[in-house]
C-alpha cells in the first residue's frame, strides 16, 4: 500500500510512512520531515560558512569604523531575519498543511503571512533603520530599513514551503540566498561601495526566495478581513514574544558595541569574532526548523522526539564551538586583517557564549513547540537578566574585553538557568549517555586545544572529528525514523490560572523592562549633556559607599533624604565603581537607566491590572520613549529611584484592593505602605505622591477603608523614622532640622534661590516655547494629567480613584510650582508619570462610558504613542556631550602646563581632580592666575545661568582665539578658547565681565 507525500519538490510515493503507521495518517509526514534533517543540518552549515564568507571579505575591504557599523547592522538584520522566519513561517506552515491547495482556508493563511510580513516588516524597518542611524550614516541606515522590509516580505515563501514539506527545494533557496549575498559583497568590494552595500546584499539576497513554485502564487490573495481573526493573532503574538527575546538576546553582544565604542580596532576585532563564534546559533536554527513542525504534530511521541533533538543539538553545536575555541591563531590570521590580531585571545569566550547562546535558543524553541509558554517565558526573562548582566559589568569591568567574558558568563548561566526551567518537561536522560558525551568533550577539547599548536595537524583532527559527528548524526536520524511510529501524545497538566497569569505578567514584564532599557542604553552616554547635580549626587553615593552619612566636603548633605545615595552606594561597592566624579556619574547613568526601565515594566503591570493590555501597551510605550522620562531617567537624579519604588507600591496595593476579599491582607499592604515610604526616603516632596493620596483616599468617597489606609500609612512612615533615628543616634537632628526649614522656604517658594521663578532666571514661557520642538508631547501630558486625574477621581472604582488622586494631587503640586514655588525642571518627573498613568485610566474610563468613542480614542493614543516615539527616538540619537568630548581632547591635546578657567559650577566639578582648571570667569581673575584658556558654554551663559556674564562671550568672540568647540543642544556651544596676555590686561583694567559675587550655583 503506497501514498503519495510531498519530499522536496516532487510528489513521491512513500510506502512505508502511513503503511506503517495505518491508525496515524500524520505519522507519514513527520517521517518526511525527520528524513530531511540531516539536509536541514548540512544546509544550515553550508549557510553559516558562507555567510563567515562575507562577514571576512568585508572586515577585510572595510576600516575598522566602517567594518564596526556594518558588523552591528549585520546582527541587526540577523536578528530581523531570525524573528521574520519564525514570526511568519511556522504559523503559516500550519496553515498550508491544514488546508488544500486552492482552498479559502490556505488563502487565508497566506494572506494573513502576507499582511503581517508588511505591518511588522514596516516597523522592523523604522526600528533597525532608526536604531542604526544613531551610530551610521544615513545612506546605511536607509539600506538597513530597506533589507529589513524585505526580509520579512520574503518569510511567506518560507513558510509556504515549511509546509508543503518541500524541505529540498527550502534548502536550495537558502543556499542561493547567501550565494548571492557573496556575490554582491564581492562586487561591493571590487566597487567600494563600502559598509552601505555589503548591507544591501541582504536585500538583494533575500529575494531570490520569490523563486518558489507558481502553486505560491495561484493562492496568493489580499484579504484585509483576516486580520481580525484573534486566533491567528494570538499563536502569532507567542511566537514573536519568544523570538523577538530570543533574537534580540543572541544579537546584543554586538549590537550594542558601536554605541560603547566609537569604531576601535579591539571593537571591530570583537564583533568579527562573535559573528563567527555564534556558529552553534546556526546549529540550533536547523534544530528549531525541524523540531518545531515535528512537535506540533498530532499523536507522536514528543518525549523521543525532544530528546532526538536535544541529542542531535549537542552532537554538532558542542564540536561546533570547540573547534571555533581551538583554531589557531596563525589560521584565523589568513583571513582577518592584522588590526584585528590582537583580539584572537577573546576567541574561546566568544565560543562559549556562542554556545550558550544556542542552547538558550533550542531549548526556548522546544518548550514554545510543546506549547509550555509560561515556563520558555520565565527562562527567557532570566535569561535577559543574565545576559544583560554580564554585558553591562564585564563592559564596566575591562571594555571590550570584558565584554566578551562577560557575554560567555551571562550565556552560560542563562543556558543553565533555562535548562533548570525546562528540565521538568524534558525526557529524562540517561545517566551513561549523559557520562559519555561529556567524556568525549572533554577528549575532543583536549585533542584540538593540543593539534592548535600544529595548524595542519589541527586541520586534520578537526576533519576527522566532522566526519564522526556527521557518521553520528545519520545513526540518530535512523533511530528517529523508529521511534516516530510510537503513538502517544503526553501533555503534561495545566497549573493553577493564577500561576499561569503570574508567570505570563513576569515575561511581559521583563520584555517590557528589556526594551525600555534598550532604549535608554542608546544615547546614555551621548545624548545627555552632564550636569552638576549628577556629580554631586554620585559623590553622595561614594560617602555611602564607605560607610558614612551621604556628605560632601563642606559636612554632611540633608538638603534630600538619602534613599537614592543607599542604593548608590551598594552599587559603587558592589560593582568596584572608582574613578573622578565625573567618571562615576557616567558609571552610574547605567543604574538610573536599569531603574528607568524597571519603572516602565512596573507601570504595564499596573495599567494591566486597572484597565486591559491593549492600554497597558500604548501606557509601556509613551513611557518608554517620553523625552522628559528618558531624559531623567539618563541621568544619575533621585527622582527616577523614587519614582520607581512608589509604582511598586502601588502595584501592591492596587492589587490588593481589586482582590475583593473580606479580610484585608494587612502585611501586603503595610508592605505597599513601606515602598511608598522608601520613596519619601528618596526625596521629601514624594510625600505628595504618596501619604497626600493614601490620607485624602480614605475621605473620598471611602476609596480606601480607615483601617488599610493606617497600615499603609504606618508602612510608609518607617523608612524616614529610621532615617531619624540614626541622624538623633549621630547628634544631627538639629542640623537636619535646619536644613529641612530652609528646604520648605525653598519649596515653598518663600527664597527663590533657583528654579524658573528665582530672578534673574529665563521665563518658563520662553523656554517652553524654545524646547517644544524636543518636548511637545512632554507639555501635553503635564497639561492633561491633572484634568485626567480629576475624572478619574469620579470613576466607580475604588482601585481607579486612588490612581486618580496620585494624578490629582502631583498636577496641583505641579502647578503650584509653576506659578509660585520653586520649580525645576526634574520636579516634572513625578508629575509626568503620575499623569501618563491617570491618562491611560481615563482613556479606558470614558471607552467603557462611551463605547463608541473607543476607536476615537485609540486612534488618538496610538498617533500620540508614534509622535512620542519619533521625539522619544530623536532625542536618544542627538549628540549632546560636549563636557565628555573635550575631555577626551584634552587628554591628547591640552598642553601640561595649561591654566583654564571654567564658568559654571558644572565644569568646576568635572575638572575639580584637574590642578590646570579652576573657577577664574572673568578678566581679572584669569590675569591673577595666569591663565590663558577659558572654557565657555553658550546658551547657559546667555541665559544668566553660572559664573560668566554674556558679556563675557562677546567679548571672547571678539578678542580670542577659538580652540575647539562642541556644539549640543544643552550647552549650545562648548568653547575652550585662548586668550592673550595683551588682551587680557586691558580686559581686566576695563572690567569687562565682572561675576556675581558669590559665584550662585546654576540654577
Amino acid at each position: 500500500m503506497t501514498s503519495p507525500a510531498l519530499v522536496g519538490d516532487e510528489a513521491v510515493a512513500v510506502p512505508s510512512a502511513r503503511s506503517k503507521y495505518p491508525e496515524n495518517p500524520a505519522s507519514a509526514d513527520v517521517a518526511v520531515i525527520s528524513e530531511n534533517n540531516a539536509l536541514l543540518s548540512v544546509s544550515a552549515a553550508l549557510v553559516g560558512a558562507l555567510s563567515y564568507a562575507c562577514t571576512l571579505l568585508m572586515a577585510n575591504s572595510l576600516g575598522s569604523a566602517q567594518y564596526s557599523d556594518f558588523a552591528a547592522a549585520q546582527m541587526l538584520l540577523g536578528i530581523v531575519g531570525t524573528i521574520a522566519s519564525a514570526l511568519v513561517p511556522l504559523p503559516l506552515s500550519h496553515a498550508v498543511a491544514a488546508h488544500p491547495a486552492g482552498s479559502a482556508g490556505r488563502r487565508d493563511g497566506i494572506a494573513f503571512a502576507l499582511l503581517v510580513s508588511l505591518l511588522i516588516g514596516a516597523a522592523a524597518a523604522l526600528v533597525t533603520g532608526v536604531l542604526t542611524a544613531a551610530f551610521a550614516p544615513a545612506p546605511m541606515a536607509m539600506a538597513v530599513a530597506l533589507s529589513a522590509l524585505v526580509l520579512f516580505l520574503m518569510a511567506a515563501p518560507q513558510g509556504w514551503l515549511q509546509g508543503e514539506l518541500r524541505f529540498k527545494r527550502y534548502a536550495l533557496l537558502a543556499l542561493g540566498e547567501i550565494t548571492v549575498r557573496l556575490g554582491f559583497s564581492v562586487l561591493v568590494v571590487a566597487l567600494a561601495w563600502g559598509a552601505t552595500g555589503g548591507v544591501l546584499g541582504f536585500a538583494l539576497g533575500a529575494l531570490a526566495l520569490l523563486a518558489v513554485p507558481s502553486s505560491f502564487y495561484r493562492d496568493l490573495r489580499l484579504r484585509l478581513p483576516v486580520l481580525k481573526q484573534r486566533r491567528r493573532w494570538s499563536e502569532t503574538g507567542d511566537i514573536a514574544l519568544v523570538l523577538c527575546v530570543v533574537s534580540v538576546l543572541v544579537g546584543l553582544d554586538v549590537v550594542i558595541i558601536p554605541f560603547l565604542d566609537d569604531g576601535s580596532d579591539a571593537a571591530a576585532g570583537f564583533q568579527a569574532l562573535a559573528t563567527i563564534a555564534k556558529g552553534p546559533v546556526y546549529v540550533a536554527a536547523g534544530t528549531a526548523l525541524v523540531a518545531f513542525p515535528l512537535l506540533r504534530s498530532p499523536h507522536v511521541d514528543t518525549e523521543n522526539i525532544v530528546a532526538h533533538a536535544l541529542r542531535s543539538f549537542a552532537g554538532l553545536a558542542l564540536p561546533a564551538a570547540i573547534v571555533i575555541a581551538t583554531v589557531p591563531h596563525p589560521l584565523m590570521g589568513l583571513v582577518l586583517p592584522q588590526r584585528y590580531h590582537s583580539s584572537l585571545g577573546l576567541l574561546p569566550w566568544l565560543a562559549a557564549a556562542g554556545l550558550g547562546y544556542a542552547t538558550m535558543s533550542v531549548l526556548a524553541t522546544i518548550l514554545l513547540a510543546l506549547r509550555h509558554y509560561r515556563r520558555c517565558q520565565v527562562g527567557l526573562l532570566m535569561a535577559g537578566l543574565f545576559v544583560s548582566g554580564g554585558i553591562a559589568v564585564g563592559w564596566q569591568v575591562d571594555g571590550v574585553s570584558g565584554l566578551a567574558v562577560g557575554s560567555a558568563v551571562g550565556s552560560l548561566i542563562a543556558a543553565a538557568v533555562l535548562v533548570v526551567i525546562a528540565r521538568p518537561k524534558l525526557p529524562p536522560g540517561k545517566a551513561g549517555t549523559i557520562r559519555g558525551a561529556l567524556i568525549a568533550t572533554a577528549v575532543l577539547t583536549g585533542l584540538l586545544a593540543m593539534a592548535a599548536a600544529v595548524p595542519l595537524i589541527w586541520l586534520l583532527a578537526t576533519t576527522a572529528a566532522g566526519v564522526l559527528v556527521l557518521a553520528l548524526q545519520r545513526a540518530e536520524n535512523r533511530t528517529l525514523l523508529r521511534i516516530v511510529g510510537v503513538l502517544r501524545r503526553r501533555w503534561p497538566a495545566r497549573g493553577a490560572e493564577s500561576r499561569a497569569r503570574v508567570t505570563t505578567a513576569l515575561a511581559t514584564f521583563a520584555a517590557v523592562t528589556a526594551a525600555a532599557f534598550g532604549v535608554r542604553a542608546i544615547g546614555l552616554t551621548r545624548a545627555f549633556e552632564l550636569w552638576v547635580d549628577e556629580m554631586l549626587y554620585a559623590e553622595l553615593g561614594r560617602a555611602v559607599s564607605y560607610g558614612e552619612l551621604p556628605n560632601l566636603p563642606d559636612g554632611p548633605f540633608f538638603l534630600h533624604p538619602p534613599g537614592f545615595f543607599l542604593v548608590e552606594g551598594m552599587a559603587i561597592r558592589a560593582l568596584g565603581l572608582s574613578g573622578n566624579s565625573f567618571e562615576l556619574v557616567y558609571d552610574l547613568r547605567w543604574l538610573n537607566a536599569l531603574v528607568g526601565a524597571l519603572s516602565v515594566g512596573v507601570a504595564f503591570l499596573l495599567i494591566r491590572r486597572l484597565t486591559n493590555a491593549p492600554v497597558a501597551v500604548i501606557t509601556a510605550v509613551v513611557l518608554a520613549f517620553e523625552p522628559f522620562v528618558l531624559r531623567n531617567n539618563s541621568r544619575v537624579f533621585i527622582e527616577t529611584l523614587g519614582t520607581a519604588v512608589v509604582l511598586i507600591g502601588l502595584l501592591i496595593i492596587v492589587s490588593l484592593m481589586m482582590r475583593r476579599t473580606t479580610r484585608p491582607a494587612l502585611f501586603s499592604m503595610a508592605l505597599g505602605g513601606l515602598l511608598l515610604g522608601y520613596g519619601v526616603l528618596t526625596k521629601d516632596v514624594f510625600v505628595l505622591l504618596t501619604v497626600a493620596p493614601v490620607m485624602l483616599s480614605v475621605v473620598w468617597r471611602r476609596t480606601l477603608p480607615s483601617r488599610e489606609a493606617a497600615v499603609i500609612l504606618m508602612g510608609s512612615a518607617v523608612p524616614y523614622l529610621a532615617y531619624l533615628a540614626v541622624l538623633s543616634a549621630h547628634d544631627m537632628f538639629a542640623d537636619w532640622l535646619w536644613a529641612k526649614t530652609n528646604g520648605v522656604r525653598r519649596f515653598l517658594g518663600f527664597e527663590q534661590l533657583t528654579g524658573f521663578n528665582a530672578e534673574g532666571s529665563p521665563s518658563l514661557i520662553g523656554r517652553l516655547i524654545d524646547q517644544a520642538g524636543t518636548f511637545g508631547t512632554s507639555y501635553v501630558l503635564l497639561g492633561l494629567g491633572p484634568l485626567a486625574a480629576l475624572f478619574v477621581c469620579l470613576s466607580a472604582r475604588p482601585e481607579r480613584r486612588l490612581i486618580g488622586l496620585v494624578g490629582l494631587v502631583m498636577g496641583v503640586f505641579g502647578l503650584y510650582c509653576a506659578a509660585f514655588g520653586t520649580f525645576e525642571e526634574q520636579y516634572g518627573y513625578p508629575v509626568m508619570v503620575a499623569g501618563i498613568l491617570s491618562l491611560a485610566v481615563c482613556a479606558m474610563e470614558v471607552c467603557e462610558g462611551r463605547p463608541s468613542l473607543t476607536r476615537p480614542v485609540t486612534g488618538v493614543a496610538i498617533v500620540f504613542a508614534l509622535l512620542t516615539v519619533t521625539l522619544g527616538v530623536r532625542a536618544e540619537t542627538t549628540t549632546d556631550n560636549g563636557y565628555a568630548r573635550f575631555r577626551a581632547w584634552m587628554d591628547d591635546h591640552l598642553p601640561a602646563d595649561a591654566r583654564v578657567s571654567v564658568t559654571n559650577s558644572t565644569g568646576e566639578f568635572a575638572f575639580s581632580d584637574d590642578p590646570r582648571f579652576g573657577a577664574w570667569p572673568d578678566p581679572q581673575l584669569m590675569e591673577q592666575n595666569g591663565v590663558e584658556y577659558i572654557l565657555t558654554q553658550k546658551t547657559p551663559t546667555m541665559q544668566g545661568y553660572g559664573y560668566a556674564r554674556p558679556e563675557m562671550l562677546d567679548w571672547l568672540t571678539e578678542t580670542a582665539t577659538e580652540v575647539v568647540s562642541f556644539d549640543g543642544p544643552t550647552n549650545g556651544a562648548t568653547t575652550l578658547w585662548r586668550v592673550s596676555e595683551d588682551e587680557l590686561s586691558e580686559a581686566a583694567d576695563a572690567g569687562i565681565g565682572l561675576p556675581s559675587a558669590n559665584y550662585e550655583t546654576e540654577r
